[in-house]
This record gives structure tokens, C-alpha cells and sequence, in this order.
């Protein structure tokens, strides 16, 4: 039986053991009006599961023998949540400590799934702050207050009725699972994005890592536009025109800084090289995706 008066944060974990301890005591360390509960779905080779059970015996832990990937883990939690609010957040990710409230705050404005803002866990590092403009321009705490058509799962707030309404989150792909379930959101539902809820993402720090996971998300934003024929489907059809893309996302990425977070321009001044090596991974995947869906 749902309970209205419980929030469910659900959280995949594959292979968490560098910052699941950041994590999850930013949860069970919440400034808290209303009930909650966490429930970390891992299908871990490291030590997570076993940090989970010492550190934190009051979270429920359901540990799967196969790797799980993110969309299939969050549907596990979700058949375990109790909670009529469901919470999102990733194992990098640090909730601030008023996460929770303005999780409540949020859904209670009419809409039935939100989004909050992602701010940078990692400003020490070029490569790290590199990788929080590429992955989060869209996401930055100075962007409006807005309904928009996505929103990023590390930071992500459904009614649980609207989440069985809606299927769930594909469990076969490894990235992009998020940008399919908002898709089908939004074409019955409206999705807020709001300042007020605030996550830190850990990012990656190391340059191999990085590039993987930019040309990563390139190839399967070709194979999702393609799938549900999006905007941006045009690129896919013409490979002349993906020659294009790397452009375009610069072009998209520095007007969202310049405009509404002028604080971050000296680090994206600073990591310029960087962020352009990301957006021709990005823009190399997508290519490579888009010859794989022909």
C-alpha cells in the first residue's frame, strides 16, 4: 500500500565504494519535515554492498547477482517503495541537506514530476569541471525555473502512480534510458525544473574516463532521437549535417553560461580545451550511433 506521507528515494549502485559513504550520509543526515526512506539497489562487484549493511543498517539494501543497469535498478526500488513521492538521486551525488523539504515543495506545485539543479562536487579539478559543464549545462543552479521536456535522473522527483503510468524506466540501455522515460512523460505529463532542489555530482576526474563517457552519451543521443523520431532526428538521416554538431553544442553550451551563469565563465574560460575534446567525443559517438541505427 502507498503511503502519501512517505517520500521513497531510490538509488542504483554498480560499483559505488568511492562515494557511496558521501551519499548516503548526505540522506540520512536530512533536515527533514516528512518520513523517508532509502532504498539502494546494487548490483556491485566492489565493497558497496558491504559499506551499506556496516555503515548503514537502516537503508534497505537489495543486492542483485548480475550487473543491473541504472533504468533496471531504479525499476527494482521502485517495486519496493512505499513512498507515493519517488526520489532519485545516483551513488555520485551529494543531496544538500534541505534535499528532501524541497523535494516536497516541489511536487506539491502542481506538477507531477520534477527536477532540481546539479552544482559541481569536483571544482578542483579541469577535467572534472569540464565534465560538469558538458553533462549539466542544461541543469546549472543560475537556469530558470521552467517546464522543460527532460530532466536528469541524479536529481529527479515522480509520483509514484505517474511512474507505473508511465512503464517505468527502459532497463536495457546503459545511457539514455532517462531522455526515453521523460520523452513518454511528456506527452501527458508537464515537467518542472526548479532551482530549489539541489544535488553535487561527483564527476569524473580522469581523461579516459571522461572521453568514454561523452562518446557514450553521443551514440546513444543518436539512437534515441532516432527511436522516437525527436528533434535533432534530421542530424541522424544526413551525415553532412552531423559534422554540424560539434557547433552547435558549443554554441548551446556557452550562450546558457554567458546568460544565466556568468559565475561559472572562468572555468569554462580555463577548461576551453577540455570542453571542446568532450563536445568532439559527443559529437564522434553521435556519428557512430547514427551509422549503427542506418
Amino acid at each position: 500500500m502507498v503511503n502519501k506521507s512517505l517520500v521513497s528515494i531510490v538509488i542504483p549502485s554498480y560499483n559505488s565504494e568511492r562515494f557511496i559513504t558521501r551519499c548516503l550520509t548526505s540522506l540520512t543526515s536530512q533536515k527533514a519535515d516528512i518520513e523517508y526512506e532509502i532504498i539502494v539497489v546494487d548490483s556491485s562487484k566492489d565493497e558497496t554492498p558491504k559499506i551499506v549493511r556496516e555503515k548503514f543498517p537502516s537503508i534497505k539494501l537489495i543486492h542483485l547477482d548480475k550487473q543491473a543497469l541504472p533504468g533496471a535498478g531504479r525499476n527494482f526500488g521502485v517495486r519496493e517503495a512505499k513512498g507515493d513521492i519517488l526520489a532519485f538521486i545516483d551513488s555520485d551525488c551529494i543531496a544538500h541537506s534541505n534535499w528532501i523539504n524541497s523535494v516536497v515543495k516541489g511536487i506539491n506545485q502542481g506538477y507531477s514530476i520534477v527536477g532540481g539543479a546539479i552544482k559541481n562536487a569536483t571544482p578542483y579539478s579541469f577535467i572534472g569541471i569540464a565534465d560538469y559543464i558538458l553533462t549539466f549545462n542544461e541543469f546549472l543552479p543560475g537556469m530558470p525555473k521552467r517546464e522543460v521536456t527532460f530532466l536528469p535522473t541524479c536529481n529527479f522527483i515522480c509520483r509514484k502512480n505517474v511512474f507505473e503510468d508511465i512503464g517505468g524506466f527502459p532497463p536495457d540501455w546503459a545511457a539514455g534510458e532517462d531522455f526515453l522515460f521523460c520523452y513518454k512523460a511528456s506527452q501527458k505529463y508537464k515537467l518542472l525544473f526548479t532551482q530549489s532542489v539541489i544535488v553535487s555530482h561527483i564527476n569524473r576526474e580522469h581523461f579516459k574516463k571522461f572521453l568514454i563517457h561523452h562518446y557514450s552519451f553521443g551514440q546513444h543521443g543518436a539512437m534515441t532521437r532516432k527511436k522516437l523520431k525527436l528533434p535533432g532526428t534530421i542530424f541522424t538521416k544526413h551525415l553532412l549535417l552531423a559534422l554540424l554538431i560539434p557547433f552547435v553544442r558549443f554554441l548551446r553550451i556557452s550562450w546558457r553560461i554567458v546568460r544565466w551563469n556568468k559565475k561559472l565563465l572562468p572555468q569554462f574560460i580555463f577548461t576551453f580545451p577540455l570542453v571542446i575534446i568532450g563536445i568532439n567525443a559527443w559529437s564522434f559517438g553521435f556519428i557512430r550511433g547514427c551509422a549503427k541505427i542506418r
